[in-house]
């Protein structure tokens, strides 16, 4: 037995089954769905901005600079001590913006007013001439910064909650570095 093709009547195929009005609605509708859909996922993983409001990291970023976030940029070279990074801070549920001093292993002292990382001065040219680095909670003890941690600290020493306050930070609560 052998099938052969037969029209169908009142039924057709292809192009025509679907108003040309009613087809361009469709499209429109996808093309917004994926650009929203890109848009979200560039913004989470890729890159995103912020509005700094805090001074702990003047005179580098000050109160109301807008700074773009680079999310990707880390997974594929890491963060550097001297790095400005964002940090995502889960118990105020609030975005931090502060400069990396210590990486995994690192042993960091505040001692006479300075920082020092593996027994060397750290140089930290970024800073107003001057500026003093104390803790009264670290009072010149040697911290060695935790497994796939990091220290951080902010650039206005005086008004900073940072690393002498709460400890290391987690690299996954770092959202990205902010690019300059």
């Amino acid at each position: 037995m052998g099938f052969q093709k037969q029209p169908l009547a009142g039924v057709r195929l292809g192009q025509g089954a679907i108003k040309p009005e009613t087809r361009r609605g469709y499209i429109l509708l996808c093309v917004a769905l994926w650009s929203a859909i890109t848009c979200l996922f560039v913004q989470h993983f890729i890159l995103t901005t912020v509005m700094i409001q805090g001074k702990s990291m003047m005179p580098t970023l000050k109160p109301g600079d807008g700074c773009v976030v680079n999310c990707w940029l880390p997974r594929f070279r890491g963060y550097h001590r001297g790095d400005i990074v964002v940090i995502r801070d889960p118990v105020k549920a609030e975005f931090m913006a502060k400069r990396i001093i210590g990486l995994a292993g690192d042993r960091v002292q505040l001692r006479g007013g300075s920082v020092y990382v593996n027994g060397r001065l750290s140089p930290e040219s970024y800073l107003d001439p001057g500026t003093q680095t104390y803790s009264r909670q670290l009072r010149e003890r040697v911290i060695t910064v935790g497994v796939n941690s990091y220290f951080v600290m902010g650039d206005n020493r005086a008004e900073s909650e940072d690393s002498r306050y709460f400890g290391d930070i987690d690299r996954e609560d770092l959202v990205g570095l902010i690019a300059r």
